[in-house]
């Protein structure tokens, strides 16, 4: 079974120093999570019921990348899924919230599995993160 590489790197979020601590604090324990779910079968996906999310790993070149996407109604929105380093916005509560999500679905590991796992390879390559739209 092929475990790819999980890309550790952290972009920077671009903001104050306290936002960019919990930034750097979520994508540590996304590195986890993406460890766990590169050795689980293809098309697992990381059930957070709590926050009506899920995460899953995705594809690009060699290396994984952690994405997501709400649940609304009972439906996983995966085509309006992004990668994890590719949120912007988000409030240090938040980036809290989304951390302690992960956090506890280490421990717990609840999983959901789809049928046609191709459809959560939705990014052929790395896509520009949004504020590096600006520059």
């Amino acid at each position: 079974m092929f475990i790819p590489t999980i890309n550790t790197e952290i972009p920077t979020y671009g903001a104050d120093e306290l936002t960019e601590q919990s930034w750097q604090w979520l994508h540590a324990v996304a590195h986890l999570v993406a460890q766990e779910l590169a050795e689980q079968a293809k098309g697992t996906l990381a059930l957070l019921e709590d926050q009506d999310r899920v995460y899953w790993l995705a594809i690009i070149g060699d290396e994984g990348f952690l994405a997501t996407a709400t649940i609304f109604e009972g439906e996983i929105g995966i085509q309006h899924g992004t990668l994890l380093r590719d949120l912007y916005g988000f409030s240090v509560e938040e980036l809290h919230f989304l951390r302690e999500g992960l956090t506890a679905w280490l421990s717990q590991q609840t999983t959901l599995k789809i049928a046609d796992h191709r459809s959560l390879q939705r990014w052929h390559e790395l896509p520009a993160r949004p504020h590096d739209w600006f520059e």
